[in-house]
């Protein structure tokens, strides 16, 4: 039977790697007039090219939190926020708060040195492109009040990093709005099924992950959740703004901003 210990490192391997990086500045609906309806191939090469143009990011920082449970319990056995800084191409994380198990910090930052790295490879082993996806048209669907097209998802390879389910695209930024599916192989003979559910919205004048919702059923000890959401965002320009401020004021309340993040060199340190 699986210890304690060993659970929460199959838990790390289920979600490291399952969740895309999407951050970009927020995209303007285009002036030109589309078609009422695209074909499959318009919207995937809309989508692919809205991903290239805006790959390269202003230096933010985001703040997130993590939630981990097991089984019907409402309250998490593990709770940790973590700031993350991105300068890019780098980015670097540090863990601001970290309540229960010690283990879902262990998790945690699996996660997000498997983000750093995946951020640095092209493609992304996340990226939602025909590199690692077959596409179908699923229609038109509603979600938060926009009309968007659903793309179908057939991953190209089974690897724990692909998602087999559906994708939301903006019919006028073609950016994501939601995936949700399961993982396109199990990380472990221990896990059974990983089902996701990936949401993408603006935040501080950028696209990025808002929130997740993974389910993983273990096998013999029975189904863990992880959830996440952004908390809050930091541009380059608000800090710039804070920065005009009085200076004993902003160092009162700015102190803990990695160096790299206020002036674009170098890596945040992590702590």
């Amino acid at each position: 039977m699986l210890s304690g210990p060993k659970i929460w490192l199959y838990m790390a391997a289920v979600f490291v790697g399952t969740l895309p990086i999407v951050a970009h500045t927020q995209m303007k609906p285009g002036n030109q007039a589309q078609p009422a309806r695209l074909t499959l191939d318009q919207v995937v090469t809309h989508m692919e090219q809205a991903r290239l143009r805006n790959k390269q990011t202003p230096p933010f920082l985001l703040t997130r939190e993590y939630q981990m449970f097991h089984g019907d319990e409402s309250t998490p056995d593990s709770q940790v926020k973590a700031q993350i800084s991105v300068v890019p191409p780098d980015r670097d994380y540090k863990i601001i708060e970290s309540k229960g198990s010690d283990r879902g910090e262990k998790v945690v930052r699996k996660i997000l040195e498997h983000e750093a790295a995946a951020e640095k490879l092209n493609p992304s082993p996340t990226a939602i492109v025909r590199n690692n996806y077959d596409f179908t048209d699923a229609g038109r669907e509603m979600f938060e009040g926009v009309l968007c097209y659903v793309l179908g998802l057939k991953p190209k390879r089974e690897e724990p990093s692909l998602i087999e389910g559906r994708a939301w695209i903006d019919p006028d930024t073609f950016a994501i709005r939601k995936i949700e599916g399961k993982l396109a192989k199990s990380p472990s003979w221990w896990v059974k099924d990983v089902a996701l559910v990936i949401n993408f919205g603006e935040i501080g004048g950028l696209w990025i992950q808002t929130a997740s919702h993974a389910v993983a059923d273990v096998r013999v000890v029975g189904r863990y959740t992880v959830l996440d959401r952004a908390l809050n965002v930091q541009t380059a320009d608000s800090v710039a703004m804070n920065m005009a401020a009085p200076k004993k004021n902003f160092e009162r309340r700015h102190t803990n901003l990695p160096a790299a993040f206020l002036y674009g060199t170098g890596s945040a340190a992590r702590r």
